[in-house]
């Protein structure tokens, strides 16, 4: 299995990597949006739609959030509506951290706690594209730091986890995370940031400042992890989806990166340390 996932991700993270550093923005753009459509889907699925059919619309339905803001307000809207939208990202984000440790299974059974998690896919996917979209846009290696650096708290996590894990950090959605592999997570990230500061040319105080973002979008991303692991144990599934080998689905991949997004690209606004187009 181990085998099989590292050579799903370098299948993967190679065309990715090149498409981010060298293609367009218009043709990123669309490849993101193309990602949040395929996660939406399974999302639906997750969220107990029956039917290809009302999978399909339900995608369709998330996608247009964050297509309609860009074809609406395009670049213009990145100091504006844009940024709202972001902010309501973190805003969601801060929610779900603090609403995890109140998190019983059984939520999906009851009707209100279904259309929440069917709802969750708004807050959640519409954010991200639109972060990754501008982050992109204000300078590609951005978004290669990002996808770095939560894969670096994944990792962190998993290693230090397995090996020193023995306090839960929350049974009742993932009782394979440990606190020891949250400290490892976070840990790991320190170096990445340190490296970021240090490649972005950011002087002392704006590398600070940019280390201490890393380190939180860190733990956020370990909110987005566990958010996806709440939607699959109230789905009884292990995967979102099976497009992956090794991997499982969409959003098994980009769970941790559907939080860090948002929270990195308003971190980033909010404290002026790239300018669009930087």
């Amino acid at each position: 299995m181990l085998k099989q996932r590292i050579l799903t991700a370098l299948a993967i993270i190679v065309p990715v990597f090149l498409l981010i550093a060298f293609a367009p923005s218009g043709l990123v753009a669309g490849f993101v949006l193309l990602v949040i459509a395929l996660g939406a889907f399974e999302w639906a699925r997750l969220g107990s739609f029956e039917g290809q059919g009302a999978r399909v619309a339900f995608a369709v339905l998330v996608l247009a959030v964050p297509a309609g803001l860009l074809l609406i307000w395009g670049d213009a809207g990145w100091t504006g509506f844009h940024a709202w939208v972001l902010a309501l990202g973190v805003v969601w984000w801060g929610l779900v951290f603090l609403g995890l440790p109140a998190y019983r299974p059984g939520l999906g059974a009851r009707r209100w706690g279904r259309w929440l998690l069917r709802g969750a896919a708004f807050p959640t996917l519409a954010p991200a594209a639109l972060a990754l979209i501008w982050l992109h846009d204000s300078a590609p290696m951005l978004v290669i730091y990002l996808i770095l650096l939560v894969a670096a708290a994944d990792t962190g996590a998993f290693f230090i986890g397995r090996r020193f894990g023995r306090s839960p950090l929350a049974p009742d959605i993932s009782p394979g995370k440990t606190r020891e592999g949250l400290l490892g997570a976070l840990a790991a990230t320190l170096p990445v940031a340190l490296i970021g500061a240090w490649a972005f040319g950011l002087q002392a105080m704006d590398a600070l400042v940019f280390v201490l973002l890393g380190i939180v979008v860190a733990l956020v991303s370990v909110a987005g992890d566990l958010q996806e692991s709440v939607l699959k144990r109230e789905a009884g599934a292990k995967d979102s989806g099976m497009l992956l080998p090794g991997h499982g689905g969409i959003l098994d991949r980009v769970d941790s990166l559907t939080a860090a997004a948002p929270v990195f690209a308003a971190g980033l606004l909010w404290t002026a340390l790239f300018a669009q187009g930087g």
